[in-house]
């Protein structure tokens, strides 16, 4: 019995020897040297990541976040001594971060001789089972610098963006949105030796519903409250990050708040924090904080920025109106090089002053149009920081978005038909910060009558409030 037991045992250490030393000629390294005049060539894997973050900004928060995912795809060359694979991947929606790598050869002299992945058409299949094919657009990042080498492999990335030319209706967007697979068709490897195909390659990728609330990835508790010109509070609760985006969750719903106002300071600068508050049904009210998100990621994980809130912007009833003539616009149309200058005050009231300064031809934004200035009487605070205007064209109000439709402008003709073919534009010169109003089929050619309505006022807050926001855990939610 001893001897079947010693020979059970022997067998058993050989299959362990042997399976050892496959494992070790799978990860061995090649013992010839990469030349690193002829290859840029990584140190470590984490050198190789901060070169991939330095190409693809979206990737700090992908890594931060740990949404950058390994992959399963490995595919050995014919004949090539050499083996394809597809390293990590990021999705946004249907954009596709694929970061993938094949093997050196000793005889490799320059990159061209290693195959690079393309591809022309992606196909995506919604939950319902509808497919779309699209073309692709190929993004190899900012500065891209090629290929880089790191234990052997020479390491490239793509960012795959689907061509979305034939979507047009909701329903569709909806569809496309859904799905939870990319199909790269007939992708190929080029090299200068020539072209070999691959199967088709198929990823999963996170839904994206453009249409509702993106869900939160992390969040740190802020618990602040802001007291109000009027006395009333608002709650400021918890800092949440989502994908490529933050936002400040608030607890308080005032019915004419459209933003709060103050200054972000990083460490290195201080700029002006002008934050939207925007509704989401059923899942009540944020302040969206973009510039905030990319300052965190951007900064050693210790560091902090500070919020100082310092004034709220209101929503409020008040309105102005001042005509333009038909004289002046025919003049305009007969010389358009000649500006016709009117400087004449439309209001001059405790809030606001308006001037209708006449009609230009701004050379600088190759437009010609109606122009006007707006000043605030509110002292450090320069109004092109908050007042930004916006063509009244929606006769059909959604309920509960009256706070979102404010600084509008409505433009009538003689006969009092509201015109909708002009968009507003902010302008800058020497003197004052203005708004020019241009129009997509030429100026009228009547008697006008402009209409500034839904004017947002600025107030300080009682007092000062400071925030400090850290970049949240991955898991911290």
């Amino acid at each position: 019995m001893s001897t079947k037991r010693n020979k059970i045992i022997i067998g058993l250490l050989l299959l362990i020897a042997f399976v050892i030393y496959t494992q070790y000629e799978k990860s061995a390294e090649p013992t010839w040297k990469v030349n690193d005049e002829n290859f840029v060539v990584m140190e470590d894997w984490e050198e190789l990541m901060d070169t991939e973050k330095s190409k693809f900004s979206d990737l700090k928060f992908a890594d931060h976040f740990k949404l950058l995912k390994n992959s399963q795809i490995s595919i050995p060359l014919a004949n090539n001594q050499r083996k394809f694979q597809v390293e990590r991947t990021y999705n946004f929606g249907q954009q596709l971060y694929i970061l993938y790598s094949v093997d050196l050869v000793e005889r490799d002299k320059e990159e061209s001789d290693i195959p690079r992945l393309s591809v022309n058409q992606v196909e995506i299949t919604s939950k319902k089972g509808k497919t779309f094919r699209f073309p692709t657009d190929i993004y190899e990042g900012e500065g891209a610098i090629g290929g880089v080498v790191y234990k052997h492999k020479l390491y490239r990335s793509v960012m795959v963006h689907a061509q979305y030319d034939n979507i047009e209706t909701d329903e569709d967007w909806k569809e496309v949105f859904s799905s939870e697979t990319v199909k790269l068709l007939n992708p190929t490897l080029t090299s200068n030796k020539g072209k070999m195909k691959l199967d088709h390659l198929t990823f999963k990728v996170r839904p994206h519903n453009v249409f509702e609330l993106p869900p939160v990835l992390a969040a740190e508790k802020i618990d602040r409250s802001l007291q109000l010109y009027n006395n009333e509070e608002v709650h400021l609760d918890k800092f949440e990050i989502y994908q490529m985006g933050s936002r400040i969750k608030l607890d308080s719903n005032i019915k004419d708040l459209v933003s709060l106002f103050g200054t972000i300071e990083n460490g290195q600068d201080n700029y002006t924090l002008h934050a939207d508050i925007t509704e989401n049904e059923g899942s009540g009210y944020y302040m969206e904080t973009y510039s905030a998100l990319d300052d965190l990621l951007n900064m050693d994980d210790s560091d902090h920025l500070k919020l100082s809130f310092t004034h709220s912007v209101h929503r409020t009833d008040k309105s102005y109106t001042f005509p333009v003539s038909k004289q002046d616009l025919e003049q305009f149309a007969s010389n358009p090089e000649k500006d016709i200058t009117r400087n004449e005050v439309v209001a001059n009231d405790s809030d606001y002053k308006v001037i209708y300064r006449g009609i230009e031809n701004d050379v600088s934004n190759n437009e010609k149009g109606i122009r006007f200035s707006i000043e605030s009487k509110v002292e450090n605070v320069g109004q092109e920081e908050y007042l930004y205007f916006q063509p009244n064209y929606n006769e059909n109000r959604i309920h509960n978005e009256e706070r979102f439709l404010n600084n509008l402008v409505t433009i009538k003709n003689s006969s009092g038909e509201t015109l909708q073919n002009f968009d507003v534009m902010q302008t800058y010169d020497s003197e004052q910060s203005g708004f020019l109003l241009f129009f997509h089929d030429g100026l009228p050619k009547g008697d006008l009558t402009i209409t500034l309505s839904n004017i947002a006022k600025i107030y300080p807050l009682q007092e000062k409030v400071e925030v400090p926001l850290k970049l949240p855990a991955a898991d911290n939610h």
